[in-house]
């Protein structure tokens, strides 16, 4: 069980009838203890979009329902490609009659905001273990980190420059395992690796990639975000987020209350916005980080039927991106004063299973 799974199933009892599977699944992609069958049909956790607050570059309507066939994408060449907008794996073969047949097809693509699509062969999908190796992209969609089976290390590329950057630090394939956890930072700088969130043995690290030199992160702890040379580190029941310093510090501060589904840290450099547990409809409640007041709660308002599945980043100083799903998941932006929302984007489903956007912890 993973930390999240592990709060929620606490208060199932005393809490109203929220989806614990929705709340769960959603926003955090928390990992599951899945076989690579059940991964072909599962959801992906917390499908966020995410880009850097003034760089961001929704799309127009709905992404493609469906990627290229292999035949027809091409290798992530080296040197500039341009910003990512999104990732995502490749399923498993399946027979006619819904049976998988084969999981070694899977791999990892990539596609740009100008639209082109690439595999990523180098970066490991699983481990011969059965591990998930995700990839992770930055806020503004720079950064490529994944796990290189030939470097024994995560690889960072910036996909604008061109330059790739090889941790100096090593881990071993089979310290990847279900449950794993990765995010880099917006400089490709830090990358946050945890080989199995929720293991008291197995605890996550924030990796220097040029020294190599790491930082742990504690146990009962996970990644949300790192940016700024700070970390968003949460902890789940007694809601707890500690802003830590990449060079470790700092101290977490406690909310009034159990909070799920975070957003990174606000521009204003003191906020964030969270899910309260407790509340049945959808609404975003807005925290002090610096001390952990309860500043004021947002009903949102022009959401489709289905609720509230993740927050993310920050679309300005005054709006939130937040994934809402139902028929279709979408992406909105949530005023915080206001709590209208506004539709940026669709996801097709094609594409609705093992993606990965922008600017938070991906893994499972």
């Amino acid at each position: 069980m993973t930390r999240l799974r592990e709060a929620l199933s606490g208060l199932a009892e005393e809490a109203p009838l929220v989806s614990l599977a929705d709340a769960a699944i959603a926003g955090h992609r928390r990992r599951r203890r899945v076989t690579m069958a059940a991964t072909t049909f599962a959801t992906v956790a917390a499908l966020v979009a995410s880009a850097a607050v003034a760089t961001v570059a929704w799309p127009r309507g709905a992404y493609p329902a469906a990627p290229q066939s292999a035949d027809t994408v091409a290798d992530l060449p080296d040197g500039k490609v341009g910003a990512l907008e999104y990732g995502y794996k490749t399923p498993c073969d399946v027979s006619d009659d819904l049976q998988v047949t084969d999981c070694r097809v899977q791999e990892w693509r990539v596609v740009t905001r100008a639209g082109t699509t690439y595999r990523v062969p180098q970066a490991l999908v699983a481990t011969r273990k059965g591990g998930y190796s995700p990839i992770a992209i930055s806020r503004d969609g720079r950064m490529l980190a994944y796990y290189s089976r030939e470097a024994q290390a995560h690889v960072v590329r910036d996909l604008t420059t061109g330059a790739v950057s090889t941790s100096l630090f090593k881990v071993k394939e089979e310290q990847i395992q279900i449950g794993t956890q990765l995010v880099v930072s917006d400089d490709g700088r830090y990358v946050g690796f945890d080989p199995r969130v929720g293991s008291k043995k197995d605890t996550g690290l924030l990796i220097d990639v040029r020294t190599g030199k790491t930082v742990r992160v504690p146990d009962k702890f996970e990644v949300i975000s790192i940016k700024g040379g700070v970390a968003e580190l949460v902890r789940y029941v007694k809601t707890d987020l500690w802003l830590m310093p990449v060079t470790g510090g700092g101290k977490p501060v406690r909310f009034d209350g159990t909070f799920i589904l975070f957003s990174e840290l606000a521009p204003d450099g003191r906020t964030v916005v969270a899910r309260d547990f407790k509340d049945k409809n959808p609404a975003l409640t807005v925290l002090d980080a610096k001390t952990g007041r309860i500043v004021r709660k947002v009903p949102i308002r022009g959401l489709p039927k289905g609720g509230l599945r993740g927050v993310s980043v920050w679309q300005s100083p005054s709006e939130v991106v937040i994934l809402s799903d139902g028929k279709q998941p979408s992406t909105y932006a949530v005023n915080i004063e206001t709590g209208k929302a506004r539709r940026l984007a669709n996801f097709a489903g094609g594409l609705r299973n093992n993606q990965v956007l922008p600017g938070k912890a991906a893994g499972k």
